[in-house]
């Protein structure tokens, strides 16, 4: 078997290849929606702040719900709450779109859908991350999440570049139906997919099993570090990028076309590194974890300091080579790290360190760039990402952990 055929042996399995493009669907979509949403606010209102609150509304849900979503994500069939978390979102998507249609959205219903929206999304990732395991066989693991990642990425391109056009020539409201229609075409995929076996969990109480995951994480320093690196990676560098950018590209830029090419850019990165993400095998892989979130960390400087957008492209697409493989790293080594009945456990502590701080984050970096400017909020954020992303590399826990090799288990099949 060729190199390039065995990168891409995933998809030879018929589970993971309906998995994989479901997925691949619903990640066009949620990109479309952070360019829509962002436009569809600054229509409205023209605020920052107002465009931080609605994010924020997002994340609030998020964050609260996401350790809840862990335990039962480890407790029920995965497929089964992703395919309800699919439906939950469709509709609310669906009715967005109606409100921006008919021009009788305001900021509250967005901020109101958005958590709703956010909540749903809490029970989604653990699942998730928990499902790649279970659809794939083991010594494709890593395979199997780089090509996962690998449309995660494209979508970075496409998405962005696609809502640009829609905002641009027609409405937002136009992109989030869009966003809308891919939550339906995800949870027919997931249907086709059939019940895929699992090892199952042990069922105790509802809080023993949430400490268990706990204990999973706090036995592995090299894991609560990195959670602590996310934490400040979304609650700071994230925000001045999403709230922050659009405002740039708004006031300084072309706008809506401009921000699109930018977000398209961080995708372009992206997916040209997943030739590397295909085949890395670091040997200390949580201190490349650390080292390329300082890559993903120089986001906002990039944008902020008013470069001319092709250079800005070029830099953006540098931190999307950064995070795309970071990401496959990171996935493989939980996989590899933590026992699989876990897993969406240990993940969704994981998401709930990226999203606690976000709704703050969102909330202040508005009246931030209010008070101190726009340009010195996006370097400001970028110098804290960077710097504790670097203290992050330097600890004996993440500098010690070794590769441990691929998971031994058999192809997976579906369930009739």
């Amino acid at each position: 078997m060729s190199k390039t055929s065995e990168r891409f042996g995933p998809l030879g399995e018929p589970v993971f290849r309906r998995y994989f493009a479901g997925q691949a669907v619903s990640h066009l979509g949620d990109r479309m929606t952070p360019v829509a949403l962002a436009f569809a606010v600054l229509r409205l209102t023209g605020s920052a702040t107002d465009l931080g609150v609605v994010v924020a509304a997002g994340t609030v849900p998020l964050a609260v719900l996401l350790l809840v979503g862990g335990v039962w994500a480890d407790r029920l069939d995965r497929r089964v709450v992703m395919l309800t978390t699919d439906a939950v979102r469709a509709v609310v998507q669906g009715l967005l779109a109606v409100l921006l249609l008919t021009g009788t959205a305001r900021v509250w219903h967005l901020a109101v859908l958005a958590a709703a929206a956010g909540a749903a999304q809490a029970f989604f990732e653990p699942a998730a991350t928990g499902m790649v395991p279970q659809v794939v066989s083991g010594a494709r693991l890593t395979q199997a999440n780089a090509l996962v990642g690998l449309s995660q990425n494209a979508a970075m391109i496409v998405g962005p570049l696609v809502a640009g056009a829609i905002v641009a020539t027609t409405s937002p409201g136009a992109a989030i139906a869009a966003d809308a229609v891919t939550f339906v075409v995800s949870a027919a995929f997931l249907w086709r997919l059939g019940s895929v076996a699992a090892e199952p969990a042990a069922r105790t109480t509802f809080v023993a099993e949430l400490a268990g995951g706990l204990r999973e994480v706090a036995s592995r320093p090299w894991l609560a570090a990195m959670v602590g690196g996310f934490t400040v990676y979304h609650a700071v560098v994230l925000p001045a990028v999403l709230v922050l950018g659009p405002v740039t590209a708004e006031r300084r830029y072309s706008g809506a076309a401009t921000w699109a090419v930018v977000s398209a850019s961080f995708g372009i990165g992206a997916v040209l590194s997943a030739v590397v993400a295909l085949r890395v095998r670091p040997r200390r892989p949580i201190v490349w974890c650390a080292l390329l979130l300082v890559g993903g960390s120089l986001q906002p400087v990039f944008v902020g300091v008013a470069l001319p957008v092709a250079a800005i492209a070029v830099l953006i697409a540098v931190s999307g080579a950064s995070v795309s493989v970071l990401f496959v790293i990171w996935d493989t080594t939980l996989a590899r790290q933590v026992p699989r009945t876990a897993l969406s456990r240990v993940s969704s502590f994981d998401y709930f360190g990226s999203t606690v701080g976000m709704p703050v984050g969102f909330a202040l970096v508005g009246p931030a760039s209010e008070l101190w400017g726009v340009a010195p909020t996006m370097v400001g954020a970028s110098l804290i990402g960077v710097s504790w992303a670097v203290m992050t590399a330097a600890l004996p826990s993440v500098r010690s952990l070794r590769d441990a090799g691929p998971v031994a288990s058999p192809a997976p099949t579906a369930l009739a």
